[in-house]
């Protein structure tokens, strides 16, 4: 009788829905801040993980190379990701590409890439030269060229008038343009460094920030992990489509919490940005044009199984 009644209690709780709740997993995310922290936008909103938005590189290096990891997903530049990998210096595996190419030379006219002059720099021995190297002789440049510390330190070189021109990153390069309209100078994009890739390499557009995911994390709450990238991924694609959401979302979490300009000026320029969200298997091809830079080869050792 008591196995009966045992049987019977089962029975009713599950169909009753009484069966044991399954344990909230609650990630946490390191993300570099700009362009990249657009994508933990919704992440940030539901507030039921961890997102930390740190300035410059070396956060997002010490915590690769951590032999004991704190975060289940770290957004870093691409390049820094598969170097540690193809090391073996890191527990973490490429699950994809956050954000893609956002270089642009900005002047008076195309013509003062034809002319004397200077043409400023930035990021020397780094992602921004070896995509100049690559693409500059579509430009036929006449211009001289000087590297400088910072892009920062690039735009101040232009508006001051000590270059002709300077190679920058959007959505600096807006900002710029409009600084310089409010001091009476002329400036627009007289080149598209994703445009000249593309001619180049054949391949769509060069990656640059990527998702990876700490290995033994992703084996133990894969699907929390998977859910929570689609999350972002949505979010950035509803962006392209109708991006009137976005500057009340940066205005909300405030511009200078994800490292960004005005909200207005990222809502006006965001396809500029190219924050776009895209499986490393699917862009294998694209990895294997820009990762080449590096030296490295063998792209499927990077990705996460």
């Amino acid at each position: 009788m008591k196995i009966k009644i045992l049987i019977c209690i089962l029975m009713l709780s599950v169909m009753f829905g009484c069966t044991p709740k399954k344990e909230e997993v609650k990630l946490s995310i390191l993300v570099p801040m700009g362009a990249p922290s657009i994508a933990v936008i919704p992440v940030l909103q539901k507030d039921e993980h961890s997102v930390n938005i740190v300035s410059g590189t070396d956060p997002l290096q010490a915590a690769l190379i951590s032999p004991n990891p704190e975060y289940d997903i770290i957004i870093a530049p691409v390049n820094l990701g598969a170097a540690l990998i193809s090391k073996n210096s890191t527990q973490y595996r490429l699950w994809g590409v956050v954000t893609w190419g956002n270089l642009y030379i900005v002047g008076e006219n195309e013509a003062v890439l034809g002319s004397e002059g200077t043409l400023a720099l930035f990021g020397e021995n780094a992602v921004p030269q070896k995509i100049f190297d690559t693409v500059k002789e579509k430009m036929n440049l006449q211009i001289g060229s000087a590297y400088f510390p910072s892009v920062n330190d690039a735009q101040a070189q232009l508006l001051t008038g000590k270059a002709n021109a300077a190679m920058l990153a959007q959505p600096l390069a807006a900002a710029t343009i409009a600084k310089a309209k409010e001091m009476g100078k002329d400036l627009k994009v007289i080149a598209n460094l994703q445009s000249l890739w593309k001619e180049t390499t054949q391949t769509e557009n060069y990656p640059q920030a990527a998702i990876f995911v700490l290995e033994s994390a992703y084996s133990k709450n894969k699907q929390d992990i998977e859910n929570t990238i689609a999350l972002m991924k949505s979010y950035v694609d509803q962006c392209w489509s109708e991006s009137s959401t976005l500057e009340a979302d940066i205005t909300s979490l405030t511009p200078e919490k994800l490292g960004l300009p005005s909200a207005k000026l990222v809502t006006v320029v965001f396809k500029g940005m190219n924050v776009k969200l895209e499986k490393a298997l699917d862009v294998e091809a694209e990895l294997k044009a820009f990762l080449k830079l590096f030296g490295l080869t063998n792209i499927r050792e990077l990705i996460i199984n």
